[in-house]
């Protein structure tokens, strides 16, 4: 879980440092929803530290729910609000992984 929550913290602190000021907020409306296999969902979950831990609609919630709190940490230490969305990967349709993507400003 601590691998998880420093990949999440790294691609998270990279993005607020190229977040443009004053306008924020959690975009569900530009969330992207990509249909994979369970197999690839389990690699990409490992590569973010999750080996070993279940892939279902908790570890949806439990992503969103770490990466929204260390987002919220990030803004009050900048002052800041930072736009972003998520990446859901779903097996079957239903979401198993919650990846808040990078977001590159030109």
């Amino acid at each position: 879980m601590k691998k998880l929550v420093w990949s999440l913290l790294a691609v998270i602190l990279i993005v607020s440092l190229q977040v443009k000021p004053a306008e924020a907020a959690y975009l569900p409306e530009y969330d992207k929803y990509v249909e994979v296999t369970y197999d690839q969902a389990r690699q990409i979950a490992d590569l973010l530290g999750m080996k070993n831990i279940p892939l279902g609609e908790q570890t949806a919630k439990r992503t969103f729910d770490v990466q929204e709190k260390v987002i919220a940490k990030i803004e009050k230490i900048i002052g800041k609000e930072i736009d972003h969305y998520y990446i859901w990967l779903t097996v079957d349709g239903k979401p198993v992984l919650g990846i808040d993507p990078p977001i590159i400003l030109a």
